[in-house]
């Protein structure tokens, strides 16, 4: 609960590896949207962009928080570092390539917050909206996946809180041309997904709306290889991810127990929102 003693108060978290000039545009204007503080965690590998993306942010107040240099996707330990970071009662999450919200009305906020550990807009699967206190709580994103970690991480929070809908928060929305394609980047990524896919298998109570949406976007992969050769790669270094996926859920087991595999019950949205989500 908010209390006198605890006004709200709201930290932007966004999470970033080596891409300054998608950042360089949209952290002033998320700095003067009215936010308590922004925080960029930066993941990135080159010590130059760390350099880069630093000054950028101690020239404009953001605060910049270090993420460890590893090889795998660092993106849900950037996020759980920014929540432990973050002096806000509540957290809201970003991408550094998502649009920039022009102003936003923490009284507003505020009110919606009140008793409420989430929120949620009306179209919305993820939450990204959270009392700090309760996504700490149940430990926030988990750091051992990269294929759909934010699905985990919102049914859980649903399950240990109380949500709500969000109010009409915020003014404007300022959006950027998508970032050009960075083929490194993406192989990784389909790595990463493939190789985390059997463990969130494991883990989510709609294993059977998993199986269909992976079918599905391999079809369409397959569809498009023909014409484009880079598709080609992507789907080869996908499968093997997906392929050699045991090692990373034998990975786990062995540091984390069988709990850690085990399928996890379904919260649904309390009345927020259909359930289960279309």
């Amino acid at each position: 609960m908010d209390d006198p003693e605890h006004p709200f108060s709201i930290s932007l978290i966004i999470a970033t590896r080596g891409r300054v000039a998608t950042l360089a545009p949209r952290l002033p204007l998320w700095t003067g949207s009215g936010f308590d503080e922004v925080i960029v965690v930066d993941g990135s590998y080159d010590t130059e962009h760390r350099r880069q993306i630093r000054e950028l942010c101690e020239s404009i107040g953001a605060v910049w928080l270090p993420a460890p240099v590893r090889f795998r996707d660092t993106r849900s330990l950037s996020r759980n570092l920014g929540a432990r970071r973050a002096k806000g009662t509540w957290i809201l999450f970003r991408d550094d390539d998502s649009p920039v919200l022009q102003s936003i009305d923490k009284g507003a906020l505020g009110k919606a917050a009140a008793g409420r550990d989430w929120l949620v807009n009306a179209d919305a699967q993820i939450i990204t909206l959270q009392r700090r206190d309760a996504f700490l709580a149940f430990g926030g994103y988990p750091e051992d996946m990269v294929h759909a970690e934010d699905s985990i991480m919102s049914n859980r929070a649903r399950g240990h809180g109380v949500g709500g809908r969000e109010p009409a928060w915020y003014k404007g929305v300022v959006t950027f041309p998508p970032p050009p394609e960075d083929p490194i980047s993406r192989a990784r990524n389909a790595f990463w997904y493939g190789y985390t896919l059997l463990l969130f298998l494991m883990r989510t109570p709609l294993r059977d709306q998993v199986v269909v949406g992976d079918a599905r976007r391999f079809a369409h992969q397959l569809r498009r290889a023909p014409r484009e050769t880079r598709q080609i790669v992507y789907l080869v270094i996908g499968l093997f991810g997906r392929v050699i996926s045991p090692l990373h859920s034998l990975g786990v087991l062995l540091r984390s127990g069988v709990a850690a595999l085990r399928q996890e019950p379904y919260h649904g949205w309390q009345g927020i929102r259909s359930d289960p989500p279309a």
